[in-house]
């Protein structure tokens, strides 16, 4: 080998290794989004069923969905501070996540509201704040059942008509609900029931309404308040049977405080393919003696994809 093919190889691979050396700037940007930035929107919704906003903009988003220039990112809880490796323009898509059923194990995207979508400038090392504003989706949403206790009557009653228990209508400003994320939301009434003395628990449904099976998205959504145990259920009225009882979710006790809970009915109502009918249920008993029980109902809705 010659002596200058001898230098020129030895070159290449020192200027090899050089480059190999060379780190890679991995600095991220970041995407920050706080809790209380996220809201919920009704402009697309025909308003008729409702009285003025009657709860549509709460909402209870822990998480949030992110996908960044396509590629998704997981699922965050708020607040949040993402990193990105992407920089420059770049376009976000943002879905939020609820706790479905109340427990914090299974967090899916509300299927209820389109994606959030924008472009914005990142850069390395230098935190962007979003303040993602949710839309329902504008015509393919039905709400077979609402019950804000705003209108006259009610649409529960006792499943035993010899029960003389009904949800009263309570208009004290210190018990009543407040959407906390709204301040234009007006409530003036909440639902309520007292189990004590002999009276020692309760059951009460709606009316059967229609429900869509073949695994469209149907939830059950409400505001509670209690100080004991909470049961939400369905009545299943079928063509060829007695009705039939479905259990769905315990509502522990929420030690003073108002929440908000997303019931998944979509499972119970697919396999019931032969039902012709279904009826919200909510039921709550005393630990008997001279123990007082006290639940609180607002905003409670059925609603599904058409």
């Amino acid at each position: 080998m010659k002596k200058s093919q001898l230098i020129f190889i030895t070159l290449a691979v020192i200027a090899a290794m050089l480059t190999g050396c060379q780190k890679t700037d991995v600095t991220p940007a970041y995407i920050v989004i706080n809790k209380e930035d996220v809201s919920l929107a009704i402009d697309n919704l025909e308003l008729t069923q409702f009285n003025s906003n009657s709860g549509l903009t709460a909402r209870n988003f822990p998480y949030v969905w992110v996908t960044v220039d396509g590629d998704k990112l997981g699922i965050w809880e708020l607040p949040c501070k993402v990193p990105v490796l992407n920089s420059g323009i770049v376009s976000i898509e943002l879905q939020p996540g609820i706790e479905m059923n109340g427990m914090s194990t299974t967090c899916p995207e509300y299927p209820f509201v389109t994606t959030y979508k924008t472009s914005v400038f990142l850069e390395k090392g230098v935190e962007t704040e979003i303040k993602p504003r949710f839309q329902y989706y504008k015509n393919n949403l039905e709400f077979p059942l609402v019950e804000n206790f705003e209108t006259a009557g009610t649409v529960f009653a006792p499943t035993d008509t010899s029960s003389p228990l009904y949800v009263q209508k309570i208009t004290d400003p210190s018990l009543i609900y407040t959407n906390p994320d709204d301040p234009t939301d007006i409530n003036t009434c909440s639902g309520y029931i007292q189990l004590k003395d002999s009276t020692t628990s309760f059951e009460i449904a709606s009316d059967y309404i229609g429900l869509p099976g073949n695994g469209r998205s149907v939830f059950l959504e409400l505001n509670y308040k209690c100080d004991h145990d909470l049961y939400a259920g369905l009545i299943v009225r079928q063509s060829t049977s007695i009705p039939s009882h479905e259990s769905l979710v315990v509502m522990r006790s929420t030690k003073g405080e108002w929440k908000k809970i997303y019931i998944n009915l979509t499972l119970a109502v697919s396999r019931n393919t032969t039902a012709t009918g279904f009826k919200i249920v909510f039921s709550g008993a005393t630990n008997g003696g001279t123990d007082i029980a006290n639940y609180y109902f607002d905003n409670i809705r059925v609603m599904y994809i058409l």
